[in-house]
């Protein structure tokens, strides 16, 4: 044999060549799909647990819709709905902090709707309003805000005390208070 290859150099060239040739060729087809194999086994790997997860969330689908359910009666509850327009809700807002406020005995002198500020998922509808009154009155009017749906916010508020003049005979100091409240307004 080696005499033959000797003799005929370049025909063993050829058939060397013939049979080197296929069987790189095999050797990285099988490399290509060995590694394939390995990068469809990893996003098997990472689907499996989103599977897992979805079969749950199905098996579960009745308990999530009821729990959902309370969410928004509860998200209604605090926020002014869509449907509202942001200037209704600003008029109304004013008007019931206007409402609020005097029944806890304080006068309002101003009140002026603010523009509404979008934010992500929520408009913020804000008012301002100043008022005199005593600190116990403050205290009151800030209660029921607390207390009125859809949450009213006190996002700012400044108390100034008023002058005492010698022919007042009242033991309370008057206050005269500068307050922004805000509610929010659903955009979705």
């Amino acid at each position: 044999m080696r005499l033959w290859i000797r003799g005929h150099r370049r025909s063993a060239t050829l058939v060397m060549l013939t049979l080197t040739l296929p069987a790189y060729l095999f050797t990285a087809a099988m490399a290509t799909m060995l590694s394939a194999r390995g990068e469809y086994r990893e996003q098997i790997n990472s689907i499996e647990p989103r599977v897992a997860r979805m079969q749950g969330l199905i098996a579960k689908e009745k308990e999530i819709q009821e729990s959902l359910a309370g969410v928004n009666t509860v998200v209604a509850d605090h926020i002014y709905p869509q449907s509202s327009a942001a200037e209704a809700v600003a008029a109304s807002l004013q008007a019931e902090a206007r409402r609020i406020l005097s029944e806890a005995g304080m006068d309002i002198t101003n009140s002026q709707v603010l523009r509404p500020r979008k934010r992500d998922q929520f408009d913020y509808v804000a008012v301002k309003i100043v008022a005199r009154g005593t600190l116990t009155q403050l205290d009151q009017g800030l209660s029921d805000l607390d207390q009125f749906r859809p949450v009213v916010f006190v996002e700012s508020l400044d108390a100034f005390p008023n002058r005492r003049r010698r022919k007042q005979e009242t033991d309370s100091q008057v206050l005269t208070v500068s307050l922004q409240l805000l509610s929010l307004r659903s955009v979705l």
